[in-house]
């Protein structure tokens, strides 16, 4: 079964939450020097409508959020010692079993070799609640009295050529992944999954602020107890960088992806690859950012099966007036779920808007609004919800 999968729908975007990974691609060049300490505090109290994504029968509830957020940097000469760690703790009013703690710590460090030559380690720890009715339990909420955890760590390492404004610049990552559910593990167990990686980009200032960009990845991917679904994922890019002007820019990398199954179960795939950034300031008030990509992605189902997925997005940032501050964000995420047997889509649609006062410099409130809407195949799975919530940020 070979799936070529190429229309993409340009009238939908998505907004990912976890990250860009162009800009993730290219952190290490941008890093500042010097020495910082930033500690924040989100809380908010709001409204759902959908608790457990349900196609019928909502069920409606309060929580409270409470997010703490670390930033630290510290430099010695040559080393530089980064230290995030991100906290999200929810608490329901009706579903106090669903209550959770999500966490990310993530240290890095960075040595310079020379002005434009540096060694770096990144790693990362993770553990994300998936609610009922979302991840395993898709379509399924009521069938289980808690959520599943899923946790995640990565150790990756390399070699840095360049700096932000050199005209060649070469990155060497390498890398291992870890997943496992923490829950359930009588049958979760099944998608413990181990990837080994290697990533390789190269980007040369052809002349003005273009670039001409490259990137060559290879994941050797395993799952130690569903050997069928043990794969290779190969993919090259290339395209430009444009910086015109401070008020936009852009990079758009085209190529080739393909994965290769040890197990003749699935037959091997492979298909058109893109990533597109686009960051625009029209005028000093207003920002816009617009990202896209094509994957290839991992099962996320008990079924056998790995997913075609198309992610849209864009982001606008407004200053309605020096203390007011409008964000619209629009996304869509669209899956093609390739089953030994069959194929299913999942078309998936958020939206989020937020108004922010800054009262001061270390104290702001804001209100916002949530939209999720899944449009599936299978319309079992259907559902829309909709969240409001009113909170505050404080900032040391």
């Amino acid at each position: 079964m070979k799936i070529m999968y190429c229309t993409p729908s340009l009238f939908i975007v998505l907004f990912l939450l976890f990250k860009s990974l162009l800009a993730s691609a290219n952190n290490e060049f941008n890093t500042e020097s010097g020495n910082y300490f930033n500690l924040s505090l989100n809380t908010q109290i709001g409204n759902v409508d959908n608790f457990l994504f349900a196609t019928e029968g909502e069920q409606r509830t309060s929580f409270l959020d409470i997010s703490p957020t670390l930033k630290l940097q510290t430099q010695f000469h040559r080393q530089l010692f980064n230290l995030d760690f991100e906290s999200h703790h929810r608490k329901f009013e009706n579903f106090s079993k669903d209550d959770f703690t999500n966490y990310t710590l993530s240290p890095r460090y960075q040595y310079k070799l020379s002005e434009n030559k540096a060694l770096f380690i990144n790693t990362s720890l993770s553990n994300t609640y998936e609610m009922r009715g979302t991840g395993l339990t898709l379509g399924n909420g009521a069938a289980l009295n808690k959520g599943d955890e899923l946790e995640r760590s990565t150790i990756s390492g390399g070699y840095l050529f360049g700096s932000k404004e050199s005209v060649a610049k070469f990155k060497a990552n390498f890398g291992y992944y870890n997943s496992q559910y923490k829950t359930r593990r009588d049958s979760t167990y099944l998608l413990d999954q181990q990837t080994s990686f290697v990533d390789l980009s190269f980007d040369y200032l052809l002349s003005g602020q273009t670039y001409l960009a490259t990137n060559i990845g290879v994941d050797k991917i395993k799952f130690k107890y569903k050997p069928l679904l043990d794969k290779e994922k190969h993919i090259a890019l290339v395209g430009m960088k444009w910086q015109t002007t401070e008020i936009s820019q852009i990079a758009l990398l085209l190529g080739y992806q393909q994965i290769k199954f040890s197990d003749s179960t699935f037959a091997n795939d492979d298909g058109f690859k893109w990533r597109f950034d686009f960051n625009w300031h029209p005028i000093h008030s207003t920002r816009v950012a617009l990202k896209t990509e094509r994957d290839f992605e991992e099962a996320n189902r008990f079924s056998d099966s790995y997913r075609v997925v198309d992610n849209y997005n864009i982001k606008i940032t407004s200053d309605l007036t020096e203390f007011f501050e409008a964000t619209a964000v629009i996304g869509s995420k669209r899956e093609k779920i390739i089953y030994q047997e069959s194929i299913e889509t999942e078309n998936y649609l958020f939206s989020n808007f937020q108004l922010n006062y800054q009262r001061n410099e270390w104290l702001s409130f804001y209100i916002k609004y949530d939209f999720n809407d899944l449009d599936s195949s299978d319309v079992e799975l259907n559902y829309q919800r909709n969240s409001i919530s009113l909170g505050f940020n404080v900032n040391i």
